[in-house]
């Protein structure tokens, strides 16, 4: 009975580190292409930035995607979103999106890649059921589904950062770790160890080791990642969370504004 259960045991963590997540899948169409980055000096051009739109419901999607060449060298600060889903008020859905002096603002959505007859579950995130995909997008694309149509709460916060020249390598550790994901080295998501906020700590932690532990609760209970992020001073801000949270909530102005080309300046216009 002892041997029967160690080669179970054997087995299954034989398969659990050598089983590899798919490249090809029947996607879900918003994680259906992958972006691409081909760096160049102080350049780097983003093919597939995904600009779709929501309406008149989430489900009803309006596909577009572009290309486009930003320059490393003009990226004027990060900023850090916080959605908690309404549903629980337990989990919620973290990015970043990268400002550029001349306007332009790029997001990075790490998530879970489903196939058309998947829908998310906490439980299988543990047990290879998702490819991780880094989604680079619009942020009028990430911002006006979660504000404007789920109703859910936004917080976009600004970021500290202690050097300048961060920006630029957390941006490109990040394209750089979406380009290995969809070609030589993809991985499996992982609820508690590799999901949107763990995966942002571990960038973090890679520009200054041991910034965030990795046992950090706020990594699996990530409604409160923004308590977490303020306790380790990444944002850019003296307020106690709930007044930043106040502060920094975006819905009202988001429902005002609506979508409209300037979309990302208009809503910080209280923010900064």
């Amino acid at each position: 009975m002892i041997l029967f259960i160690a080669i179970i045991l054997v087995v299954t963590f034989v398969w659990y580190f050598l089983d590899k997540p798919p490249l090809q899948g029947d996607w879900q169409e918003q994680l259906a292409v992958a972006s691409t980055a081909e760096f160049n000096g102080d350049f780097v051009t983003v093919k597939n930035v995904r600009n779709f739109r929501y309406y008149p419901t989430e489900a009803d999607m309006h596909p577009d995607y572009y290309d486009k060449a930003y320059d490393l060298t003009q990226i004027k600060k990060v900023w850090y979103v916080a959605e908690p889903f309404n549903e629980n008020k337990i989990a919620a859905h973290t990015f970043v999106s990268f400002e550029f002096n001349n306007g332009d603002f790029l997001s990075i959505s790490i998530e879970a890649r489903k196939t058309k007859d998947q829908t998310y579950s906490i439980w299988k995130g543990m047990l290879h059921s998702y490819p991780l995909i880094y989604i680079v997008a619009d942020e009028r694309d990430v911002l006006l589904m979660r504000a404007n149509l789920r109703k859910d709460q936004v917080y976009v916060y600004p970021v500290k950062l202690e050097k300048q020249e961060n920006a630029r390598l957390l941006l490109v550790d990040m394209l750089g770790k979406m380009n290995e994901l969809t070609s030589t080295h993809p991985v499996w998501y992982n609820t508690l160890f590799a999901n949107c906020t763990s995966s942002i700590a571990n960038h973090i932690n890679k520009l200054a080791p041991g910034r965030i532990s990795i046992f950090s609760w706020q990594l699996w209970l990530t409604s409160s990642a923004d308590e977490l992020a303020l306790e380790r001073g990444l944002l850019d801000t003296d307020l106690p969370i709930e007044q930043a949270r106040e502060k920094y909530n975006i819905n009202a102005i988001s429902e005002k504004v609506g979508d409209m080309e300037n979309y990302s300046s208009e809503i910080r216009r209280g923010l900064r």
